[in-house]
């Protein structure tokens, strides 16, 4: 892992913008758990087959990590603190629950912008 911003640019082809942790749970960990009929989130049905996508880990000080995730697991290629004033709304908004989450509007603008430069 890294604070690194560059340590993330070789991913970004790569980063599904729209993909949540819970739907890649559901995409590669639980195929049981799917709607095969689901055109727009389709299970996965080979090996080889990953996301890239942005969440919020909040289990520590709040940071934005980019995860690789497959049918064996999730990897964090690299990670990027939260701006205090962005970690402090973000704390305060989820009253202290931890966890992998979903990007806020204001962190995926704010991280938009970090990764811009």
């Amino acid at each position: 892992m890294s604070d690194d911003v560059n340590a993330c640019r070789q991913w970004l082809n790569e980063v599904n913008w729209d993909m949540i942790h819970e739907d890649a749970v559901t995409l590669y960990l639980e195929w049981g758990n799917n709607n095969y009929r689901d055109a727009m989130r389709s299970p996965v049905t080979r090996s080889g087959e990953y996301s890239i996508y942005f969440a919020i880990d909040t289990w520590e000080e709040p940071k934005v990590v980019l995860m690789r995730m497959n049918n064996y697991g999730s990897t964090i290629l690299c990670s990027k603190k939260i701006p205090d004033a962005l970690a402090k709304q973000l704390t305060d908004d989820l009253g202290g629950i931890k966890g992998i989450l979903a990007l806020t509007p204001p962190i995926r603008e704010w991280l938009e912008k970090e990764l811009d430069r």
